[in-house]
């Protein structure tokens, strides 16, 4: 896991999880400049102890918005994680590798097995389809993305995975290429504050920025 963290000497925080592929360059443009922002990203290590160490006693109001496998992140970073005023779950459950809430296992593992900077380049465009933008290139590696995707899978191997986190809202992409929607609907059922979008698996572009997202109840 890296962190990469924006200090608009703000008393407001907003922590978010990247998903897949992603890190902070991917989303510098939905960034308002109301809060300091902790990016949470690269999951090739899922070691989340350096959340323990960053110093939240300057802010007096701390978000959380966690995207697409970062989902999946926060939910086993929990321990680590500072009390959280809101929270928001953005196209992603907490099962990456699922047949009923997540990728199915067949498909992550053709995505695995065949992994170059083609696929990488077709992952993103996936995110895209639907998603009314075009997402700005992360600045990351062939070999750290498939080391990302190895270590998911040995977690999900290895553990056991339950529900640590809950999260106040949660935003369901009903076009996502990506992680289906009926995954998403159906690990979310019963939550009390869901909203679905007619976009793709990027639903950022839906929104002004952060802040929008975070008030966007009942949108």
């Amino acid at each position: 896991m890296k962190l990469f963290h924006i200090n608009h000497d703000s008393t407001r925080l907003l922590i978010f999880f990247c998903g897949f592929y992603t890190d902070e360059n991917c989303f510098l443009e939905f960034d308002n400049l109301t809060s300091d922002i902790l990016f949470v990203y690269d999951y090739s290590s899922l070691d989340f102890s350096d959340l323990g160490y960053f110093d939240y006693s300057p802010y007096t109001e701390i978000n959380l918005i966690a995207y697409s496998y970062g989902v999946f992140a926060c939910n086993i970073a929990y321990n680590y994680l500072p009390s959280i005023d809101n929270s928001v779950a953005i196209a992603g459950t907490i099962y990456p590798i699922d047949e009923t809430f997540g990728i199915k296992p067949k498909i992550y593992d053709l995505m695995l097995n065949a992994f170059n900077f083609d696929v990488v380049q077709n992952f993103k465009a996936k995110m895209e389809i639907n998603s009314n933008g075009k997402i700005k290139e992360a600045k990351r590696t062939v070999e750290n993305l498939w080391e990302e995707l190895i270590s998911i899978k040995n977690y999900v191997e290895e553990n056991e995975i339950d529900k640590n986190f809950e999260f106040d809202k949660v935003i369901i992409t009903k076009k996502d290429k990506i992680i289906p929607y009926n995954s998403q609907k159906f690990f979310y059922e019963g939550h009390r504050n869901v909203i679905e979008l007619d976009v793709g698996h990027f639903p950022f572009f839906e929104f002004k920025n952060f802040d929008e997202i975070l008030e966007s109840y009942g949108r």
